[in-house]
């Protein structure tokens, strides 16, 4: 199909490329303790972009006609904004885990294992149990008019296990989650376990808090809340627009000394991995922040195009959308401090496990203000209790200039890995 595609599009555009990517999601839903919800879905999508008389086009279809899809796609590029950009020539691949045949193998029975394994670890908790068990199994198709014609598969077994109880009015949810490329192992199934469990104990007593700054011990699911504004602001587009405080300092320390990211699409068998981006440019591990100095930016080929720059393999295209910059798996690098030296750093403030999203972030400042949706009060080094509902607020920028302590421990959330971070200074209301 994309062959045939791309043979009738350089007929009548100067270049074309197409991604053709197929998923099948098996779907279950648990809930006390019983199965409740089992389904598969599958879908198929072609994206097209042309290049003709010095203008973009894009068009998509998760249908079968190829003439209609390249007739809409140089339709788009008619009307399309002038463009400079040149697709990749064909180059080596890395390696990297993207799927693993168990994994994409696996039966609804031996998927339904697992989640029973959860539940009856979790049987004399006396909580609200709810579990969520995804695997899709998929492939990705890269090919332009210049010869790349590049492939792999993809498997993805996400995990989502969800506990809660209801205090005095408040139904208190904890959450922990796996996803990769191959079947959850039983040491991580039992990590999993172990912090529900932990988290259900610290739980059981309520705190007060006073307003003010205080120190902050951001859990990685958390974490984005400092990092989003960074996260985009490392984007080409960003610094290409002037909307990057990143951007602007690039080469000089704009964070903190205990801050280094990195995004690397050849993690095994993480969410975000791949072997060649959705325009056909080899994957390879980006610096992005080291000790705190930004090293580099991530772009897509027309964002590279626009200045000058070489694309760094992160275009990614939906089915009916134009590529967009986006990291794939974004690490921050841990540290050297114990869990039990973090709270030590903490001293009396908060852990921060869970917020709610108020709004987007402004990028080019890095204001926020958060709802905390879990967090935990922390005196004297140790955890209390259940913090009641609170609202954090501050500048991304200035606070990850405030580190005062990153953990030694990675931990994977999605396709992000962080350690717990410490910061001082974070506004509470």
């Amino acid at each position: 199909m994309i062959a045939a595609l791309l043979e009738r599009a350089s007929r009548r555009a100067a270049q074309a490329d197409a991604v053709l990517k197929t998923d099948e999601t098996t779907s279950l839903e648990f809930a006390a303790g019983e199965l409740v919800s089992a389904r598969t879905a599958q879908c198929q999508g072609l994206s097209l972009r042309v290049v003709a008389e010095g203008r973009a086009g894009f068009s998509g279809t998760v249908s079968d006609d190829l003439d209609d899809l390249l007739e809409r796609a140089l339709a788009s590029a008619a009307a399309g904004d002038p463009t400079v950009l040149t697709l990749p020539p064909p180059a080596p691949l890395p390696a990297v885990l993207t799927h693993v045949p168990r994994a994409a193998a696996a039966t609804v029975p031996e998927l339904v294992a697992i989640c029973h394994l959860v539940r009856d670890r979790m049987a004399g908790e006396q909580a609200e149990l709810s579990i969520s068990l995804e695997r899709s199994i998929g492939s990705v198709r890269v090919a332009n008019s210049r010869g790349v014609d590049a492939s792999y598969d993809a498997s993805l077994v996400s995990l989502a296990v969800r506990a809660s109880r209801l205090r005095t009015g408040r139904r208190v949810m904890i959450e922990a989650r796996l996803s990769g490329a191959d079947l959850p192992a039983l040491p991580d199934l039992e990590a999993v376990v172990g912090m529900l469990r932990q988290r259900l104990a610290w739980a059981e007593r309520d705190t007060e808090i006073a307003p003010g700054r205080q120190r902050v011990l951001f859990l990685p699911a958390a974490l984005p809340a400092l990092l989003q504004p960074v996260e985009q602001g490392l984007a080409g587009k960003a610094a290409l627009e002037r909307s990057s405080l990143a951007g602007w300092r690039r080469g000089t320390r704009a964070l903190s000394e205990l801050l280094s990211l990195t995004d690397d699409p050849l993690a095994s068998g993480r969410p975000g991995s791949r072997p060649v981006d959705d325009e056909g440019i080899p994957s390879r591990t980006t610096p992005l922040v080291k000790a705190g100095t930004i090293e580099g930016l991530i772009y897509d080929l027309e964002t590279a195009s626009r200045v000058g720059a070489a694309p760094t393999g992160h275009g990614r295209r939906s089915t009916f959308g134009k590529p967009q910059t986006a990291c794939t798996n974004l690490v921050v690098e841990a540290g050297q401090t114990s869990w039990r030296d973090l709270l030590a750093a903490v001293g009396d403030g908060l852990v921060v496990e869970r917020v709610r999203a108020a709004g987007p972030a402004n990028v080019a400042g890095g204001m926020f203000a958060f709802p905390v949706t879990l967090g935990w009060r922390v005196v004297g080094g140790e955890v209390t209790g259940l913090l009641p509902e609170v609202t954090i607020a501050g500048n991304a920028h200035d606070l990850l200039n405030r580190i005062i302590a990153v953990g030694s421990d990675l931990f994977w959330v999605g396709s992000r890995a962080a350690p717990p971070v410490v910061v001082e200074g974070v506004s509470l209301f």
